[in-house]
């Protein structure tokens, strides 16, 4: 079995019934911007995650999730995309790593999937890897205390509400945000 330091040489494809989970290429890049670009979207980001579609940010950017970050141990940045059409329709990470027993889950999708399940199939996804192939313990979530629709989609997949950090920063800009985890249990024969 890999070791948890085994899997940082490159951001692993993972796959769902209906979406691939990919490392973000320069092709993905303005069909993601156009999910940046919806306030609908950004409403829940803390304003956190900015619009940078110029040269030379999109490729520092891009070597900064596919390597610099990856190989300190850091992130994995997927870009998901729908199999059916090829489409870019959000983005999930899971990092934030603790001494390799917890990580934290966090994700954005473009404003006409929500609410059609993709957020939670992929996080079941992004869930099962952290625990069965990285071995953590714990995954968490922080959400805009505001945005009820992601936290069923972390509830839908066995994360329970931890309580509310009021005025956190979040992004960048300070928000009430509620604490979501799962914990995975210890077997004991």
């Amino acid at each position: 079995m890999k070791k948890f330091r085994d899997y940082f040489t490159c951001v692993p494809t993972l796959e769902t019934e209906r979406f691939l989970l990919v490392p973000f290429a320069r092709e993905d890049m303005d069909a993601y911007f156009d999910i940046l670009r919806d306030d609908r979207v950004q409403k829940y980001l803390g304003g956190g995650v900015p619009l940078f579609d110029k040269e030379p940010h999109i490729t520092n950017w891009l070597h900064n999730i596919n390597d610099r970050l990856l190989k300190r141990k850091l992130v994995f940045t997927w870009c998901v995309k729908e199999k059916a059409s090829g489409s870019v329709i959000g983005r999930i990470d899971l990092g934030g790593f603790v001494k390799q027993t917890m990580a934290e889950i966090a994700y954005h999708y473009a404003y006409d999937c929500w609410g059609r399940g993709a957020a939670s199939e992929v996080a079941a996804k992004v869930t099962e890897f952290g625990f069965n192939e990285l071995g953590l313990r714990r995954i968490q979530g922080l959400v805009h205390a505001e945005n009820g629709a992601s936290m069923r989609v972390l509830e839908k997949n066995g994360y329970l509400r931890e309580g509310t950090l009021h005025s956190y920063p979040f992004g960048r800009e300070f928000h009430d945000v509620v604490m979501l985890a799962i914990v995975k249990q210890d077997t004991v024969p």
